[in-house]
Order: C-alpha cells, then structure tokens, then sequence
C-alpha cells in the first residue's frame, strides 16, 4: 500500500472513532437529561406510602408533635406563614388590657375570640371578632380570678393563654359632712349673686339675686321658696329661669348679711344628705364695717349696700285691684278696651281648639283662620271677630301659629305695651281691630 493510500486511511479511522466518540457522549447526555427530569417530577409528585396531609388540617388528624413535623418540614419555606400568636402571653394582669393575635393563614378580620370555662363575675371581652380585643373586669370580679382566652383565625388555628386578674381596688374615701357642705355653699356662690337685701319680719325680707344658670336673669328670692315650685312652667315664663326647677333648692330665711338656703349634696352619690349654706353679698356691691374702728371713730364707713326708699309690699296684704273689670266699646275709633275679666277669661289653650293655620298658594303661611265650631259666647266672637276671619299679625308681627300668639301677647304686655292692633282679613277684605289690655299691677311691675 502506498503512502498516500495510508495516510487517507488513517485519517478516516480517526473520523470514525472521533463519530463514535460525539455519538456516545450525546447518548450519555440525553440519559442524563432524562434522569434529571424524572427526579424533578418526583420530587414535585412525591408519593410515599404513607397518604400526604396539609398541615392545615393536620390539627384534627394527627398530634401535636405530627402537626409541628408537617408544618416545618413538607412545607416550602415561601408559603410557610407565622405562627398565630397572642399577646401578651398570660400572665397577671392588674387592669384592662388589650389583647393581639398575629400570624396563621387565615384573614386577620376574621379571628374570634371567646372565654374558656367558666367566666368570672365581671369579665367580658370588649370584640368578639378581629385582631384586637380588650379584657375587661370590674370591682366585681374575685380577686385572683384565673381567665382563659382563645383566639381562632377559621382554618382551624387557634391559641389561648391564661390570665390572672389580680387589681389594686382603689376606695374613694367618704367624704364628710363638712366637705360635703362646704362643696355645695361653693357652687351656690358661684350660680348667684347676691346684690341687695332687705332685712326684716320674714313676709317683706327679700333679697335680689342674679343667676348665672339663667342667663344672668334677675330673681327675687323670699324666706320658704322653694325652686321646684318658684321656677315650674306654670309659675316662671321665661324658658330661662324655667331651668332652675331642676335644682333641690329651698330659700330658708334672708338674714342681714346673707341668704340662708338648703339643698341636696352636690356629690351624686349623697345626694339624700341635705344642708343648709350661705349665699354671701358680692364683695363688689356690699362693704360691710369694720367693727374694730368703731371704739376709735365713733361711726361705721360708708356701706355700699343700696336701701330703697320704701319697703318693699308685704306680700300676706292683698292689694285691691282698682283696674275696671268692664270692657268698653269706642265705635268712633273702633276700640274695645277690655276690662280685667275679659282679660284673665281669655283662654289661649281653648282658643288654639277653634282655630287652623291656613297657606297661601306657595304653602307659606297666611295666617290662623277662626273655626266655623267656635261658640258664639266665646270672648273672641264677643269682642269683635267673626268665624272665617284669619289673623295674620298682632302689632305688626306676623303670626303662623298659636305659640307665635302667645309669644307676642306675652313679649308685648311684659315690656308694658297695653295697645294692641291685630290685622286680619275677612273674605277677601283686609282689616284692623285695636284692642287696650289692662295696666299691670304694681305688684307685678315690681316683680
């Protein structure tokens, strides 16, 4: 064989073998691949002799200890969540406290929480549901109490732990009667002032007073008035002064120098202890003397305090009522001047039975109509109006119900106005009636 025939042998037996040899190495390659592969899928399939249990429902299947091996080792450390948990972890507690749970699988609105065994006298817990709740207890609760809470996520999560209610009871200590008075002569001095007094027999001793409670208003204040029945709604007009009724107050006596007055205890929990207190002058409006100059000067300083002229009436003395009881007609100026009966037999409360608020087309108010029911004996049929007549304004001040009527009539006569026009209108027609009320009493001028 020639040389080169040989050379062009060999170089193909090397062709040959290097064939094999990438043959053989990509067959080893695909093994190796295929292997891998198998072992991927097994372990992403495990299959054991024994059945796979989530760890979630391991609670009611296995122990404790088989629950805890499920949780920490067949589960992938990115889907494992913490532990549920709940603080604080028992203990004693010594006054309410909020307890939190955190951790579990379960959505953290969704906890519930609830009291094992038997509940204390006292105990409660503030939520039933979430991630917070508060355990209470009271003075009621036995001390030393052993309470035990549960918290649950739903997917069958849950943790407890065991409390110790043991809390320092604090006693408020029992005020004395002194405390207790001195506390409500304070607050007696700081609802009212005293300006002035009148110093005498018991049926003419008055003293002036205002009251902060009713908007600075001014009271006249008598030996034996009692609040409740002074300031009613029967007996006090304004809504302000109205509010005084609430109050267990009693003026015993107006003494020279002080309003003695008795009441209920301040304090809520003595309210059955009743005292008497003093209601002092206003430094700002009484000076009184200095008895130790007197041995030096002979004479007592200037006094502050203001007497008037005369004393003031007796109230036990019935002053006669010397105001006509008649009503009179004026046809030229067409005005009733209505007499004292007339006066005090007009029953607004009755007159609020016959009488309607009628609209315009818009649905305002147009004003009160006179019922078609109403008794033609009655003071409003005697004195002038007509049924079917509708009020519409008394001095100018429009009216669209009852309490409009009274609250002017009332206003009005209190500020002294005896004259009053009342416009009305009759089918259609527009019209004026005038009408002269009685002069107050002196009596009641001075009140």
């Amino acid at each position: 064989m020639k040389g080169p025939q040989l050379s062009a042998l060999i170089w193909l037996a090397n062709l040959l073998v290097l064939a094999g040899g990438a043959f053989v190495g990509y067959q080893f390659w695909q093994d190796m691949e295929a292997d891998r592969d198998a072992k991927y899928a097994q372990a992403s399939q495990p299959k054991t002799k024994e059945k796979r249990v989530a760890w979630q429902n391991t609670v009611d299947s296995a122990t404790t200890a088989d629950h805890s091996y499920f949780r920490d080792s067949l589960l992938s450390p990115h889907a494992r969540p913490d532990k549920i948990s709940m603080s604080p972890s028992g203990g004693t507690l010594q006054k309410e406290t909020t307890l939190k749970v955190a951790g579990g699988s379960g959505d953290a609105s969704k906890y519930t929480w609830s009291i094992q065994g038997t509940v204390p006298a006292g105990v409660s817990l503030s939520a039933k549901t979430g991630s917070t709740t508060v355990l209470r207890f009271s003075k009621a609760t036995p001390q030393e109490s052993s309470v035990t809470v549960r918290a649950a996520n739903g997917v069958d999560e849950m943790v407890e732990h065991t409390y110790i209610l043991s809390f320092n009871e604090v006693i408020d200590p029992e005020p004395s009667d002194e405390e207790l008075k001195a506390e409500l002569e304070k607050w007696v001095n700081s609802q009212f002032t005293l300006l002035r007094l009148w110093y005498g027999a018991p049926s003419i001793a008055k003293a002036v007073v205002i009251s902060k409670e009713a908007k600075n208003a001014t009271l006249l204040f008598q030996g034996g008035m009692k609040f409740s029945e002074e300031f009613s709604k029967e007996r006090a007009m304004d809504p302000n002064v109205q509010k005084l009724a609430k109050y267990d107050l009693e003026v015993v006596s107006i003494e020279w120098d002080h309003v003695l007055m008795k009441g209920a205890s301040r304090n809520p929990k003595y309210k059955d202890r009743r005292y008497e207190v003093k209601l002092s002058p206003d430094p700002k409006a009484f000076e009184l003397p200095d008895i130790n100059k007197l041995g030096r000067t002979g004479k007592i300083g200037d006094s502050k305090i203001k007497l008037p002229d005369n004393p003031p009436p007796d109230p036990t003395v019935e002053v006669e009522d010397t105001r006509p009881k008649e009503s009179v007609y004026d046809a030229g100026t067409d005005t009733w001047t209505l007499g004292t009966d007339d006066y005090k037999n007009v029953n607004v409360d009755e007159l609020a039975r016959y009488a309607k608020v009628v609209h315009d087309r818009e649905g305002k108010p147009l004003g009160i109509q006179i019922s078609e029911d109403i008794p033609d004996d009655n003071s409003v049929i005697a004195r002038g109006g007509r049924k079917g007549d509708i009020i519409k304004a008394i001095n100018g001040k429009p009216v669209a119900s009852m309490s409009d009527v009274r609250r002017i009539v009332r206003t009005e006569y209190n500020s002294g106005v005896q004259e009053f026009v009342v416009t009305y209108e009759r089918d259609g027609v527009p019209g004026t009636k005038r009408f002269n009320v009685p002069k107050k009493k002196s009596t009641d001028e001075n009140k």
